[in-house]
């Protein structure tokens, strides 16, 4: 059975939500989505460096959608297409993104994850400086910071599903606790 976006969405979204959206992606929707969060945060009587380390991980979930959407399958073209949702439960803050991707980058992701799932707070400081030094940077903008940033700064590992949509796309789902 392929992956119903609708179906995801509405799982995703049922409880604790704060904030959430599915659909076109732009730079408008992540900066207005980035004012009204810091104020979400603050509002819930979280701690600063709580705050602080929350708001950071959104900030990267969000520009790291923005950059690696694609348009959805049978979407409309040129329309960077996903979904995100901020949830806060118990004090802990989840954060959550979806996009498709194509199926033949999933294992290179997986990998990167997963790599980066393995590292200590030393050995991710020091993975960070390299790619920092490095200076390489992908045709997306970016040199594979944002993840590693995420996990460094949170202290938590990095969750994720990838779901079959077709032959072509799956659907990335990323968590993040907080």
């Amino acid at each position: 059975m392929a992956f119903d976006f609708q179906d995801w969405y509405v799982s995703v979204t049922q409880h604790d939500v704060v904030l959430s959206h599915g659909g076109t992606i732009t730079s408008e929707l992540v900066t207005k989505t980035l004012d009204e969060v810091e104020g979400i945060l603050i509002e819930n009587g979280l701690d600063k460096k709580k705050v602080k380390r929350a708001y950071n991980a959104i900030v990267e979930g969000l520009q790291n959608l923005y950059h690696h959407a694609i348009n959805a399958p049978g979407g409309e073209l040129n329309q960077k297409f996903g979904a995100f949702c901020f949830k806060i439960r118990n004090n802990e803050i989840e954060i959550i993104t979806g996009n498709y991707v194509i199926y033949d980058v999933v294992p290179l992701i997986k990998d990167r994850i997963d790599h980066i799932n393995m590292l200590s707070e030393d050995d991710l400081k020091e993975l960070y400086k390299k790619i920092l030094s490095n200076q390489e940077f992908s045709d997306k903008g970016g040199g594979g910071l944002g993840m590693v940033d995420i996990a460094k700064r949170t202290g938590s590992k990095l969750l994720y599903s990838f779901f079959e949509y077709d032959e072509k796309y799956a659907f990335f789902e990323l968590k993040i606790n907080v």
